[in-house]
């Protein structure tokens, strides 16, 4: 195979953005011939609704009306071109011009409006790449080519540009690197688009040294002693995580198109980050380092929230093409999740598809990819209250693309088909349909493309109905609310409390709140996992307190769960106004807490698992030896009838 020295473009390859002039004719022999995977993704993609010739934009002279609706237009035209090269049928690059020519004709100003400056840059890329592969298309006049690109130079250009030098005038480290990761690929793919050095210049630099998050050793801010790199959204969430290493992948193959290698800058560094996000993402263990921003995140460990999901974050084709197939190095975790949603499909961020235009070698990508799943071990079944919780192990191959749920109410069935996914790896699922005092038995199949797996080992279990509150425990509303509030109590889950309240406020210089509670004296931990919840109100406030006494303005601590952010709350004596420490701001359920008392230090923690503890906050002042502790609830409204409900489970008390 020829390659070009990559190092530094002296003039600018066309088509030579996302794609270059042999990219596209590899698909469309491919296609032509019928071969396996690009056949398979080409299928795909003709019935995408944004890849049909009658598609019509909405091009807005603002683009900030709706960046979203901007970006599913670049999509549209990205997806026509490439049905009309591979296909050559120009109806398809007819309709990529029309959605074109609309916008260049009406923006007339730099866009403005919620969010756009930062998240702006997603159109702005995704025009701009598109636009590239729209040049070779005849059809496309030079009139209106060119009115496109003054559009990016004068109106999309600056929005990119101001992002990156001012962030909107916040701290550096505000924005997540995804932000900062589709302007850079905005303005280096302008600059190609435009034959603009200087902006493409601008575009490689901030990759390479930027301030923001998005620059390359920002966005993979550690590199662990395995050699994964740990995103910088990876205690965020899985979602923007991927959503990072997408757009950074993209920017890194257009300039790689030009001649200039930021795949390989820095030992590789973007690889070292998609293997960490990857193997994240197949329900695999990874290491984590905590993670702090000038905002004072307190990102302490790894974020559960779209922990598994392969439905929407097509970006591995690309990567793994370029590292494995074009480099030869090794790519373990990128391999397995390219395979994973081989054949690619397209998504809202990212254009996808990337079985049918990035892979090189049939071999390399075979399809299916895999055979037929192992059979899931280590399945444990755990009664709840109107529900079973079923846990099992990922299978370390990473073969799995879903899961079966199958249950009986004999043992060795016949049973009945409860759930089945084909787009998450995460091994677990709760069955709410469970009816109290059924036992019930459950077995579970791993599926992908090439199949369905035998079943696992059976297990069983039978959800129970909530009754009275246990001996010792108390419920009462705390201050004035709209609603009575009530509690119930299981037996399982390591005791489960089912607490609902409505109530205004969990904090200020008076509560309004349910509370279901215990005595306690002298030093003493409650701790609990906040398993589930079940909102009538958009707001809420939920987590474990000590309090003085049951009157609204005692004096009381908590540590609790407001939105996504962890808090640690304090009012020092009674009336006094409610002081606060932060957690980690995305906090999300399940999330286990536990208020300690040694003394008169108080302190609240926060854990992912009930096994590693951070510390939320800690006060020193003197309470009363007896008080009382216990569970809270809010649902922060005075409307009657608007009661949230929680559930509690893992509650454990230990008087010293």
């Amino acid at each position: 195979m020829s390659m070009v020295l990559h190092t530094r473009a002296q003039t600018f390859v066309h088509p030579g953005g996302l794609h270059t002039q042999a990219d596209l004719d590899r698909m469309k022999a491919k296609v032509a011939a019928g071969a396996h995977p690009w056949i398979d993704d080409w299928n795909l993609l003709v019935k995408d609704k944004l890849a049909q010739n009658t598609y019509k934009a909405a091009p807005a002279a603002n683009m900030g009306v709706s960046r979203q609706r901007a970006d599913a237009d670049a999509h549209a035209a990205y997806l026509n071109t490439i049905r009309w090269y591979i296909s050559g049928d120009t109806s398809y690059a007819n309709c990529a011009v029309r959605i074109c020519n609309a916008w260049s004709s009406t923006v007339n100003q730099i866009p403005t409006g919620n969010d756009i400056s930062g998240l702006g840059g997603i159109p702005v890329f995704d025009f701009a790449m598109a636009a590239e592969v729209l040049r070779t298309y005849p059809g496309w006049a030079p009139a209106d080519f060119t009115r496109f690109k003054n559009m990016m130079l004068n109106y999309w250009y600056p929005l990119c540009n101001n992002f990156l030098v001012s962030h909107n005038g916040s701290c550096i480290s505000h924005y997540w690197a995804n932000w900062d990761a589709c302007n850079i690929g905005a303005v280096l793919t302008i600059g190609v688009l435009c034959d603009d050095r200087a902006k493409y210049d601008q575009g490689v630099n901030y990759f390479k040294n930027g301030a923001g998050n998005g620059s390359i050793n920002n966005a993979v801010w550690y590199i662990h002693p395995n050699g994964l790199g740990q995103w910088q959204e990876s205690g965020r969430d899985q979602e923007h995580a991927q959503l990072g290493v997408g757009f950074l992948g993209s920017a890194c193959q257009v300039a790689w198109n030009q001649g200039t290698d930021l795949f390989g800058y820095n030992s590789n560094r973007l690889l070292a980050g998609a293997e960490y996000v990857a193997r994240t993402n197949m329900s695999l263990n990874v290491p984590y380092q905590a993670y702090n921003n000038c905002d004072n995140v307190n990102q302490n460990y790894l974020s559960i929230n779209g922990l598994g999901r392969i439905d929407d974050r097509p970006v591995y084709e690309l990567i793994y093409n370029h590292y494995a197939v074009v480099k030869g190095l090794s790519t373990p975790n990128v391999k397995k999740m390219a395979q994973l949603i081989r054949p690619e499909h397209g998504s809202t961020d990212h254009f996808g598809y990337g079985t049918l235009t990035f892979t090189r070698d049939a071999t390399a990508s075979p399809y299916p990819p895999s055979p037929v799943a192992p059979v899931p071990t280590g399945l444990v079944a755990t009664a709840g209250v109107s529900e079973v919780s079923l846990k099992w192990t990922a299978p370390t191959a990473a073969t799995a693309q879903g899961y079966n749920i199958l249950r009986s109410t004999t043992s060795g069935g016949p049973y009945t088909s409860l759930a089945s996914w084909s787009n998450n790896t995460l091994p677990n699922y709760i069955d709410k349909t469970a009816v109290n005092g059924t036992n019930y038995y459950y077995v579970v199949q791993a599926n992908n493309q090439s199949g369905t797996s035998d079943h696992s080992a059976e297990v069983h279990a039978t959800p129970v109905a909530a009754g009275a509150l246990p001996a010792g425990w108390s419920r009462s509303d705390i201050g004035t609310v709209a609603t009575v509030g009530a509690a119930n109590y299981a037996p399982v889950g390591n005791n489960t409390f089912i607490v609902s309240g409505s109530g205004m406020d969990i904090g200020g210089m008076a509560d309004s709140y349910s509370f279901a509670y215990t005595g306690a004296n002298g030093d003493f931990t409650i701790t609990t996992r906040l398993a589930n919840v079940n909102l009538a109100s958009g707001g809420y406030k939920w987590g474990l307190v000590m309090r003085e006494s049951l009157n609204a303005n005692s004096a009381m601590l908590t540590v609790l769960l407001t939105g996504r952010q962890a808090q640690f709350g304090v009012r020092s004596s009674t009336g006094a106004a409610t002081t606060w420490k932060y957690g980690n701001a995305y906090t999300w359920i399940p999330v286990w807490f536990k208020l300690q008392r040694v003394g008169n230090v108080f302190t609240g923690f926060q854990s992912p698992d009930g096994v590693n503890w951070y510390a939320v906050g800690s006060s020193t002042f003197a309470m009363a030896g007896n008080y009382y502790a216990g569970l809270a609830v809010c649902a922060k409204t005075t409307t009657p009838g608007n009661v949230n409900t929680t559930s509690f489970d893992h509650v454990s008390t230990a008087q010293k």
